[in-house]
């Protein structure tokens, strides 16, 4: 009687159920629409020919992991579901009603300008899943999808709870906003050890690290979309290093030997996808994804990364202009002062700035922010001289630039002189100069402030601009650049009326390629130009993630009964059992007990869960 029962009832929860599928990527091609790739969940069996059709809605709930291309439209009917587990599903779009549902480590990637329905349901329950929206811009993005985007069925709303980030120029990130870890810091080499993980934003130093982890760190994690900063000194300062995960996660195995066993400050932050053209001041509508002002009271928006500026002294004396700046949302970098280097004039005149040793003074505290360095930006020539001493008093104080800011206006062969100069000559002396710098200091390049130079004519300023655009976009040193209009409005981007000018329209319209290329970059810096190789190496096997009972017992052996059940699993292994969990058919974890060979599930409501046994997952049935 009691066996007719549970066929009864397993038969019940197919019927209430959709039908469900598992990637198993058996075809002959990574087809998404191939049934050979697909396996029911409940037969382990590959579906009837034909189920799957580009052209007609889906009304089953697939679960996908490893990594899946297609390059056209998905449909999802009212109840189609696409529930991604460890991988990274892209396509065109994804259109319909029906839900997407990310885990740990998901992402979904789609370049179509409509990417999503409105109708579908948005649904992260991992707070280090993305979807990426190559094409749609953040304020497009905004529009669509602030209202139907969920973490763990609760709604989350930009900017509060939903993340809404540049990606590149024309595209943007859907995440959720959360101060939940992507940092994992281990106490031995390879990821061994004791495991300590750290919340993003927050900052980490002695007196907030469990003293179990003061300088005894080795090896760590960082997941992909954040960065961290490791320093040796509680302060931030000493030998420190930058670690962006920006397209790819971080595993470093074994920390350099200057921060292995001497890390006492950690800060994790969200990484921001920009592109390499800016504005000099708080200036919108030129397809620029960053800008600065000459301050720190600036703020991002949907469409703009902000990064803060210590002007002079005023900004970078006290904990509150810390605190100022790590408060910024979307904000990576933190950009020194203002030509220091000028005695008479700018930031340089005041609380003898201009003098090399109180400049590196307050800079040193602007590493408190964790963030990325910007070095002060000198006049054209200081960067040979001024700044060189900046630098060289830097690095005996072990304290950290990541990048070299730089101004440029052609002053050194008497502009005056030259109102028609050769555009070519002028961009000429341009691209030698920033050869000349980066052949200084080796480290990555900002053009905070260029032109052509005041006493130019708008033909030169203009031939000028269209020269060096598409040079500074190719240049891999240059990592941003924002052109900065003479003072006098020979060369303005906008008329009187607002409207932009000639130089505004050729600006505006450039497309500016990525600021950082790489999938990843673990920062050079002025005190260390080794280069570094990141440890992680993506392996994804879908038998070990979907795996029926069946298939389970052939390949390593393990074996679960009784089979439903109503309150204890036992597990028959051939081998040793060091990992165990009960998941939801939407992979959140329910119960994670410690290893054993069994396991008590009578406080789990009726259903069917996975079981995971160290890397593989069995389906059970609690009745």
């Amino acid at each position: 009687m009691n066996k007719y029962f549970v066929f009864i009832l397993f038969l019940s929860f197919q019927m209430i159920l959709p039908q469900q599928y598992f990637w198993s990527g058996n075809g002959t091609e990574n087809d998404f629409f191939d049934e050979e790739n697909w396996v029911n969940y409940s037969t382990n069996q590959e579906p009837n020919n034909d189920i799957f059709s580009p052209n007609s809605p889906i009304e089953y709930e697939l679960y996908l992991t490893c990594e899946i291309n297609i390059n056209q439209e998905v449909i999802l009917g009212v109840n189609g579901k696409i529930v991604v587990i460890q991988g990274e599903f892209n396509a065109d779009k994804i259109s319909g009603e029906g839900e997407i549902v990310l885990h740990e480590s998901s992402y979904i990637n789609l370049t179509d300008d409509y990417p999503i329905s409105e109708g579908i349901s948005i649904k992260f329950n991992s707070s280090d899943a993305m979807v990426v929206l190559t094409n749609t811009e953040t304020s497009e993005a905004f529009y669509y999808y602030d209202d139907n985007t969920f973490y763990e069925n609760q709604p989350i709303f930009y900017p509060q709870s939903l993340r809404i980030d540049n990606y590149y120029e024309n595209g943007s990130v859907l995440r959720p906003n959360s101060s939940a870890s992507q940092l994992t810091v281990y106490s031995e080499f390879n990821l061994l050890g004791n495991i300590l993980n750290i919340d993003t934003g927050s900052t980490y130093n002695d007196e907030i690290i469990p003293s179990q982890f003061v300088n005894n760190i080795s090896s760590f994690t960082l997941n992909r979309g954040y960065m961290v900063t490791f320093a040796q000194n509680s302060d931030g300062t000493g030998k420190s290093k930058v670690y962006i995960a920006s397209e790819e996660r971080i595993e470093i195995n074994q920390l350099p030997s200057f921060l292995n066993n001497d890390i006492s400050f950690i800060r994790v932050v969200p990484w921001n996808w920009v592109s390499k053209k800016g504005t000099a001041g708080d200036i919108d509508y030129l397809n620029n994804s960053w800008f600065y002002r000459w301050s720190n009271t600036g703020e991002a928006d949907l469409e703009r990364e902000y990064a803060p500026m210590a002007w002079g002294k005023g900004a970078a004396d006290d904990e509150n202009d810390i605190d100022i700046i790590k408060n910024k949302y979307k904000s990576t970098h933190v950009l020194a002062f203002n030509e220091p280097d000028d005695c008479n004039g700018q930031s340089g005149q005041y609380g003898d700035m201009c003098v090399v040793d109180t400049a590196v003074t307050y800079y040193k505290n602007l590493l408190k922010t964790g963030l990325r360095m910007v070095s002060p930006a000198c006049r054209q020539g200081a960067v040979f001289d001024w700044l060189v001493d900046f630098n060289n008093s830097a690095i005996q104080q072990d304290i950290r630039i990541d990048v070299i800011a730089v101004h440029w206006y052609d002053w050194a062969v008497n502009p005056q002189s030259s109102p028609n100069a050769n555009p070519q000559d002028v961009f000429n002396r341009f691209a030698n100069y920033l050869n000349q710098v980066h052949n200084l200091y080796g480290l990555p390049i900002w053009i905070t402030e260029f032109n052509a130079n005041r006493y130019r004519n708008e033909w030169v300023h203009r031939q000028f601009l269209e020269l060096a655009l598409p040079y500074l976009d190719n240049l891999d040193y240059v990592e941003r650049y924002s052109y900065f209009p003479p003072n006098n409005g020979v060369a303005n981007l906008f008329d009187e009326n607002g409207n932009l000018t000639l130089i505004g329209n050729i600006y505006n319209d450039f497309e500016s390629e990525k600021s950082i290329s790489n999938d990843y970059l673990i920062q050079n810096n002025n005190l260390d130009y080794t280069q570094y190789e990141n440890d992680y190496e993506y392996e994804c096997y879908s038998d070990d993630v979907f795996l029926s009972e069946g298939n389970l017992i052939d390949k390593i052996g393990i074996k679960i009964y009784p089979n439903p059940s109503s309150n204890i699993l036992h597990i028959s292994s051939e081998v040793d059992v060091v990992e165990l969990k009960i998941l939801d058919l939407n992979g959140k974890i329910i119960l994670n007990p410690l290893p054993s060979n069994k396991v008590d599930i009578s406080r789990l409501k009726n259903g069917i869960y996975l079981l995971k046994v160290n890397n593989s997952f069995i389906k059970v049935l609690k009745n």
